[in-house]
């Protein structure tokens, strides 16, 4: 029996986190057809099905020609079924490749797929998994647009994430001889997505560059729900700040010292992109002798709220290096690693 397709753009796709950090490339119609698939699985299931579809209702769903689906569904499929995902452990080297797909079956303008059985694991009985509508993501025309989608989603409700140059690339499955300057990557890859992702989803980003010695290593990416901006617009007739780059200069304006764009970036997190609040607490730590980690010092007097009576020990922020954030543990818990497969 086909599946009907009339209301499928309200499909939730579920998706396990370790799956949204995985590598692999798809093509723009492989992209949906695979997050078609995710939508049709409900993640209280018990085993990974098989989905029908009438190719004329898919092609309006994938929102794609007539004359090229039914010239191309052939070598489609074939590809779909070539192709690799790779799910590494975030503490090791260690990886596991998967095929997509099981099976493809074309038999009387009816299209039939089922996700690889040993994906299982990433669809059904989730613990730590991103959702979004697939609605959000069938207007894509850029391949990155939809990797870039889910790694932002899964971080909605932290507000922003650091992707390393490095990190990005391996994300995305774009090799140093693609794009091999950064300008490149940034002009093809992140303001396509960025864009794309603006106009057509749930999710309003922005995104900041960070240096060391002059050299972007790291980018810096602002998530809000657009229905929270909105709200928050509404509520104070201006537009939400984002990490940018009048924040780095007001934040080193106050703070007299060479800090790096990271150092300032988690600084501005840990006062919620308060610059009062970061005033106020610098000359606070300013007040003090004994400080030989300034960054960690304001940070823990972002975080405890430090005022003029608060008692505090210089031992508590000097060795805050070991303290900071414990972005591992908060990326373990988040994407699910110390979770069984």
């Amino acid at each position: 029996m086909t599946n009907e397709l009339q209301n499928v753009n309200s499909n939730w796709v579920y998706q396990s986190n370790r799956l949204v950090e995985a590598s692999y490339t798809l093509t723009v119609i492989e992209q949906k057809l695979i997050r078609l698939l995710a939508s049709m699985i409900n993640k209280d299931d018990d085993d990974i099905r098989e989905y029908e579809f009438k190719t004329k209702d898919l092609i309006k769903v994938l929102n794609t020609s007539d004359s090229r689906f039914y010239r191309d569904i052939d070598s489609i499929t074939d590809l779909l079924m070539q192709r690799i995902i790779k799910i590494r452990n975030m503490e090791t080297s260690e990886f596991i490749k998967y095929h997509w797909v099981d099976m493809a079956k074309y038999v009387n303008g009816v299209l039939k797929l089922k996700i690889n059985k040993d994906l299982k694991p990433f669809y059904l009985g989730l613990d730590c998994y991103t959702k979004y509508q697939l609605r959000n993501i069938m207007q894509f025309k850029s391949t990155y647009s939809f990797r870039l989608y889910e790694l932002f989603k899964q971080y909605e409700t932290i507000g922003h994430r650091i992707l390393t140059i490095e990190g990005l690339r391996n994300a995305l499955n774009i090799s140093k001889d693609q794009y091999p300057k950064y300008a490149n990557l940034k002009q093809k890859v992140i303001n396509v997505a960025v864009k794309e992702i603006n106009t057509n989803t749930d999710l309003i980003v922005d995104y900041n560059e960070l240096k060391e010695v002059r050299k972007i290593v790291s980018v810096q990416f602002s998530i809000i729900k657009k229905d929270k901006a909105r709200n928050e617009i509404a509520a104070t007739s201006v537009v939400p700040i984002f990490f940018n780059e009048n924040n780095l200069k007001l934040v080193r304006q106050i703070i007299d010292q060479e800090l790096s764009d990271l150092e300032v970036q988690r600084i501005l997190d840990a006062a919620n992109l308060d610059i009062e609040k970061i005033k106020e607490k610098y000359i606070i730590i300013s007040q003090l002798s004994k400080v030989t980690n300034l960054v960690g010092a304001m940070i823990t007097a972002l975080k405890e709220n430090w005022t003029t009576t608060s008692k505090y020990k210089v031992s508590a922020f000097n060795d805050y290096v070991q303290r900071d954030y414990n972005f591992d543990e908060l990326e373990k818990k988040l994407l699910g690693w110390d979770q069984d497969n």
